[in-house]
């Protein structure tokens, strides 16, 4: 099997036409830091060890949160049942059914809450609003879903998001609000309110991920503002470039204020970038633009404690890539994949879209069109195969006093789907967290000669080692796997990344409903060294 940089120039140099050449230089592609030519580990390890497994029935995994002030972790399963684990006396937690969100909208609107058919499905992600604990605010009690819904016999009833006539899926996704009872200490199922809606054109990279701004304080411009992603819904060779288009929801991040006013069911912040966009047809919620599949987000601080947002975005033959997403930012899909242009079959072909590979950016790239990926990895996949099969998931800091080596490190995974010849084994990445942010993800003018200053650059990456105790004995020696498809024993691991309320970091897998702690992130004791 070639390495990941070998086969990926055999790539571009077969799309322009030169067999066996190196890409043309240019401002993007003559850094030595473009791709890593060989994920090599780190010289340290991730411990882990089991923490929690679902019931056989529920082991679709797909988040894990916290609830704010809460000391429990909530894990969210796409079969629409939340869990909330409280730790026992062992450490192990037990995990305790804690609101259906299947049967909550069954029972409010009559429809079918989709669970069956593709991959993507169900309950996607749950947020609390940062006001949840606090009655003196609007937001008490409140929580946010997004998650797969029969479309329903009058569409004229609802608001859509955009086009609500792009036709395929009679599927949509859905943003809703529910009101927590802090009483009964149960969701009102009868308090579902809809915000809004999304049509499918294609069953494919649906609603994903709400959060809000954990580190927003009461005070500050982002504090109650909610945070949501949209996959491109697209086929594969995406012809249609709905992620460039601002008159949809596709392939886009949004932010809104999730409460009522008088007279909308959300507000639009006016700092959102295209809440003055000149065009009546580009989405005020738009906050960032031109992703694929932006399958999981978080928030970070710096050592300055200024807030970053990175977000990983799933690619299609070439790139999986990590994007420090800023307001009004292009990330390119399907135009760009990673730090290349994706090519084009010609128009009116039979294939016609992004089917055919990538090439070196053009030198005569604008400046700042689009912003380019702060760490990324390329699949060792054979030309024209459709899908790799390998899909990123971020992703967390870790902020350890117990391994030195670990702190400041953004983790990151790969789902690895064996397809082919396209493997990975499940492999944790590390990113150094102020590499990342120092990392250069625009190009400067084309018309000024090229300097070091404004050729891309990006974050090393490296491997971690996992090192379980499986046995939860201290005494006997952990095992140790490369990744998680050594760990798991299956091809595929479906692997996500949470963090609980003190900052401690967990892992989880839809194969097996298995969670596992990081145990080297947990807060350290008083009584402990430093």
């Amino acid at each position: 099997m070639l390495a990941p940089r070998t086969l990926l120039y055999l790539l571009i140099a077969a799309a322009v036409g030169q067999p066996g050449a190196a890409p043309a230089q240019s401002k993007a592609t003559r850094s030595d830091d473009l791709l890593n030519d060989s994920i090599d580990f780190a010289g340290f390890h991730l411990a882990l060890r089991p923490y929690a497994r679902l019931p056989e029935s529920t082991r679709n995994i797909i988040q894990m949160t916290t609830r704010p002030g809460g000391d429990r972790l909530h894990v969210v399963t796409e079969n629409g049942v939340v869990f909330a684990l409280a730790a026992g006396a062992d450490g192990a937690a037990q995990p305790e059914p804690w609101f259906d969100a299947r049967e909550a909208v069954e029972s409010a609107t009559g429809r079918r809450f989709v669970f069956d058919g593709r991959g993507q499905r169900g309950l996607q992600s749950l947020a609390f609003h940062p006001g949840f604990d606090d009655p003196s605010s609007r937001g008490y009690g409140k929580l946010y879903t997004t998650y797969l819904e029969e479309r329903p016999d009058d569409t004229g009833a609802h608001r859509y998001l955009g086009p609500d006539d792009l036709g395929g899926e009679s599927i949509d996704g859905v943003l809703a609000e529910w009101t927590y009872d802090h009483e009964s200490g149960e969701v009102e199922p009868a308090s579902r309110r809809e915000l809004f809606r999304v049509q499918m054109p294609e069953y494919d990279h649906p609603i994903k991920l709400a959060q809000f701004n954990p580190h927003a304080e009461p005070d500050g411009d982002d504090y109650g503002l909610l945070y949501v992603t949209h996959g491109d819904s697209n086929v594969k060779h995406s012809p249609d470039d709905d992620a460039q288009h601002l008159d949809n929801a596709l392939g886009k991040m949004l932010r809104i204020d999730p409460l009522e006013t008088d007279s909308a069911p959300y507000g639009v912040p006016a700092s959102n970038p295209f809440a003055d966009a000149p065009d009546a047809r580009a989405l005020r919620e738009i906050y960032a633009y031109g992703f694929r599949n932006p399958h999981t987000f978080s928030f970070h601080r710096d050592s300055s404690n200024a807030v970053h947002l990175l977000v990983g975005d799933i690619g299609r033959n070439n790139i999986e890539e990590v994007d420090l997403v800023v307001p009004g930012g292009n990330y390119g899909w399907p135009e760009r994949e990673g730090t290349f242009a994706h090519r084009q079959a010609p128009p009116g072909s039979e294939n016609a879209g992004y089917l055919t590979g990538v090439s070196p950016i053009p030198d005569d790239e604008p400046a700042g069109r689009y912003r380019y990926p702060v760490a990324q990895y390329d699949h060792d996949a054979p030309r024209g195969v459709p899908s790799s099969g390998n899909a990123i998931a971020t992703g967390a800091v870790v902020r350890s006093r117990r391994n030195r080596q670990l702190h400041n490190q953004f983790l990151f995974t790969d789902f690895s789907t064996v397809r082919g010849a396209s493997v990975r084994e499940g492999e944790v990445f590390a990113c150094d967290l102020d590499d990342m942010l120092s990392a250069v993800t625009t190009l400067g003018d084309p018309d000024s000669p090229p300097s070091e200053s404004d050729r891309l650059r990006q974050a090393a990456v490296s491997k971690v080692r996992l090192w379980l105790d499986h046995d939860l004995d201290p005494t006997t020696p952990p095992q140790v796997f490369d990744g998680f498809v050594d760990l798991l024993a299956t091809p595929r691991t479906d692997v996500r990344i949470g963090v609980g309320p003190s900052g401690e970091v967990y892992f989880s897998s839809k194969q097996n409903g298995a969670i596992y702690l990081a145990t080297d992130t947990l807060p350290q004791s008083k009584r402990e060294p430093d």
